[in-house]
This record gives structure tokens, C-alpha cells and sequence, in this order.
């Protein structure tokens, strides 16, 4: 037992015998290790170009009701410098460099910080990156419905219109941002059409507008769907003449003033060219044209859709008034009293044995009617008198004429206007002398 505890202390002895020298020789052979392995294996570098930012627990804003907007490209990091043992480094490829950006973490300001990891060398690599935060706008999200419309452009072929339109849907679901989601004023799917002669459908994109008419970003917007079926209708067109089966009656004192006037006197009409290319006319009658005893102008208001056949329909529709104003001039006759140089004033068949001329304190005058611009046109010169004395003599019983007698014969008035009548006409004085035969 004394000899175990004997030799025991002899190794102690032996081991502490200068420890200082021993334990510098430890290090020092570390040292020189650690050297030896850095002349072998030193630290070494590398960068890593454009790093795509990885998202995580973007539900967090979700939740929220929000929506985000990444600011100033921060998504991805421009470069990325990787330090580690040239051992490490020669095995690290592009794909083992992972940059994250947690979401549960982001800032009041926005800003989310970067976390840099090395999936294959977690914990041996340090880095080193030109930016170190991801840079967020963050709002409220909103959810809305807008009307849905097909924009049509171009042009059918010639003979041939674009009717209208129909598309698939009429609601459209728009969600992202509010203060872009507020802002979309109209959501229209757009067809361009070229010398169409046929129904034309087609899928078209959806493009969003605001209020001013400019196109509305959807980088950031959530659609129901970005395009739609539409289907444009194209129809063949034919115009022909409308004919106005009217009848008007003017009341006693009354005349037609003029001809019967039409706001339109043809109509372009639109169908499918089996239908529309047989109509040659619209025929417009009926009694309710018929007027009599019309004092006034007669105006009639014609919805001319009343009349088309089936199949056809006008080539504007949707785009004027259906409706044709027909318009019937009436006007009171006006009467005008006109005196006429006695010159013009013809004697005839006076009876042998005497000579009869207009007396000098004669006058001559006579009323016309008519439209008042006919009567107006009127001049003396259109009218003559002509004075039968033997037939003034014959409805008189009259067999003799006393000589130097004045006589108040009527006459017969005519007048060059065929607008214009004559109403009545003055008698007109003749100084009767018998005739002296010289033997």
C-alpha cells in the first residue's frame, strides 16, 4: 500500500516538474498547428450577384386585412460576400445562399431586416451584403366589384355595321391596395375589329381606367379574371327610300302652303343580309295621317321602329332618335285688291252701228287669293279684262245702246298665275257712240 502511494507521488512529481514549460510547449504547438493549417487552408471570399429575397410569414399582413408593395427593389440584394475556408468557399454555389426577410418582424416604418444564411456551411461562413433591410409600403387591402363592358374598335366592312356587342360576364372582381383598387374608374374588355363581315367572337384582355381615362396598373391587383369571351355582332346594310302615305285636308279659307317635308326621306337599314337586302321601302300610312279641315300646319311625329319589318333595324339605333317629324304646311288664304291700268282692258263684239270705249273716269280693280308669297309675286301686268257687250247685252234684254250713254259692263278677269285666283273684279265703265256712215 506504502508503495502505490509512493509511486503515485513520484508521477505527480514527474508531471508538475516544470509545468510552465510544458504547458507553453502546448500552445505553442497549437500555434504553429494553426498556422501550418492557415498556410494550407486559408480564409478566402466570394460574391454572390442579385440574391432574391425570400418572404416569410407574409400571412401576418393577410390577417390584417393589408397589403404590401416592395420599395426600391430591395427585394433583391446586389451582391453578397460570402468569407469562409478556401475548402468551404471552392463548395459553395449560388444555390446554397439564402437571404430571408420575416414578415412577423417588420418595422412600424416598413422595413423588414435581412437574415443571411449558408444551408450547407450553417455557422462556418460569415457575410457581408450592399444592403440589409427590405423596404415595404404597406396598406389596406380592398375588395371590390366593377361593371364590366366590351370596348369595340375599328371598323366592318363596307355595307356592313357593327351592331353591338354582348360579353360573358358583367362584373368583374378587382382586390389589392385601396388606394389603387379606389381609383378604377371603368374595367372594359377591348376588341379591334377589321373589315368585318360575320359575327366576330373572341377572348379579350381586361385593361382597368381611371376616372380621366388612363390605364390603370394591374401589377399589384388581384382580378377574377383577366380576360373574357366577347362576341360582336356585324350586320349587312341596305338604305332605301321612305314613303309617307299622308293626307292632309285644308279648311274652307285654307290652303296646302307647300310641299309635305320630311326630317329624313331615307333610312339605312341594318340585318342579316338574307332579310335586310329584300326591303326595297318603309311605307308609312295608316289613319292617323288622315287630317281634315286643317287650319294650321299639320306635324306629325312618326317613331319609324313601329314600322320595320321583322329582322331589321335601323343602322344608327342606339345612336339618334328613332322618331321622324312630317310636317304639312297650311295657310289662310290671303286676299289682295289690285287696280289694273285700264290699256289692258279689251273690248269685244260690239254691235254694228256703234262704238264703245272705256270711259275716261273708269277704274278697274280686282281681288286675287292665294298663298300670301304667291300673291305677292303678283304684278298688274298678270292680269287682263275682256268686255263682251253683246253678251252684257244679251243677259241686259238689251236690243239698242243709247248714244253717248256711259255703261257699267262686267268683265272677265284672267290671270298668268296658276297659284293665284281671281276672287272678284270691279264693273268697268264704257261711253257708248253710235257710229256716223259717210255716204
Amino acid at each position: 500500500m506504502k508503495n502505490s502511494r509512493d509511486q503515485l507521488k513520484k508521477l505527480r512529481d514527474k508531471i508538475l516538474h516544470n509545468w510552465y514549460l510544458k504547458l507553453f510547449s502546448i500552445v505553442c504547438a497549437v500555434i504553429l498547428w494553426a498556422v501550418a493549417y492557415n498556410i494550407e487552408n486559408p480564409v478566402t471570399s466570394t460574391r454572390f450577384a442579385n440574391v432574391q429575397v425570400t418572404f416569410l410569414n407574409t400571412e401576418v399582413l393577410e390577417e390584417n386585412g393589408q397589403v404590401y408593395a416592395v420599395l426600391n427593389n430591395s427585394d433583391v440584394v446586389r451582391t453578397v460576400t460570402v468569407s469562409a475556408s478556401r475548402t468551404i468557399i471552392d463548395d459553395i454555389t449560388d444555390s446554397d445562399i439564402e437571404v430571408t426577410a420575416d414578415f412577423s418582424k417588420m418595422r412600424l416604418d416598413g422595413t423588414v431586416d435581412l437574415t443571411f444564411t449558408c444551408t450547407k456551411y450553417e455557422g462556418n461562413v460569415t457575410f457581408s451584403a450592399s444592403s440589409s433591410v427590405l423596404e415595404l409600403e404597406v396598406e389596406d387591402k380592398l375588395d371590390r366589384y366593377i361593371r364590366l363592358t366590351a370596348e369595340v374598335t375599328g371598323e366592318a366592312a363596307d355595307g356592313y355595321i357593327i351592331s353591338g356587342s354582348t360579353i360573358e360576364q358583367n362584373q368583374l372582381s378587382v382586390s389589392g391596395p385601396e388606394s389603387i383598387v379606389s381609383s378604377i374608374a371603368a374595367a372594359k374588355a377591348s376588341v379591334v375589329l377589321e373589315d368585318a363581315t360575320e359575327n366576330v367572337v373572341t377572348y379579350a384582355d381586361i385593361v382597368l381606367y381611371d376616372s380621366e381615362g388612363n390605364e390603370v396598373s394591374q401589377d399589384r391587383l388581384t382580378l377574377g379574371s383577366s380576360r373574357v369571351r366577347v362576341t360582336v355582332e356585324v350586320l349587312k346594310t341596305n338604305t332605301v327610300p321612305l314613303v309617307f302615305e299622308v293626307e292632309v285636308t285644308p279648311a274652307a279659307g285654307y290652303l296646302l302652303s307647300g310641299e309635305m317635308s320630311a326630317s329624313a326621306t331615307e333610312i339605312t337599314l341594318a340585318g342579316k343580309s338574307g332579310v335586310v337586302d329584300n326591303v326595297t321601302e318603309i311605307v308609312i300610312s295608316g289613319e292617323e295621317y288622315i287630317v281634315s279641315d286643317a287650319t294650321e300646319d299639320v306635324v306629325f311625329e312618326i317613331d319609324i321602329d313601329d314600322y320595320l319589318p321583322s329582322g331589321v333595324t335601323r343602322a344608327d339605333s342606339g345612336q339618334s332618335s328613332s322618331v321622324i317629324t312630317v310636317t304639312q304646311p297650311v295657310e289662310e288664304i290671303y286676299e289682295y285688291e289690285m287696280t289694273l291700268d285700264t290699256g289692258r282692258i279689251t273690248i269685244s263684239n260690239v254691235p254694228e252701228g256703234y262704238l264703245v270705249r272705256i270711259a275716261d273716269e273708269a277704274e278697274a280693280t280686282v281681288v286675287v287669293s292665294g298663298l300670301q308669297a304667291d300673291v305677292e309675286e303678283v304684278r298688274a301686268a298678270d292680269i287682263t279684262a275682256v268686255i263682251d257687250v253683246e253678251a252684257w247685252m244679251e243677259d241686259e234684254n238689251l236690243t239698242s245702246l243709247v248714244d253717248g250713254r256711259t255703261y257699267n259692263i262686267p268683265a272677265e278677269y284672267t290671270i298668268s298665275s296658276e297659284s293665284v285666283e281671281i276672287v272678284s273684279g270691279s264693273d268697268i265703265a264704257v261711253l257708248v257712240k253710235e257710229e256716223i256712215v259717210e255716204e
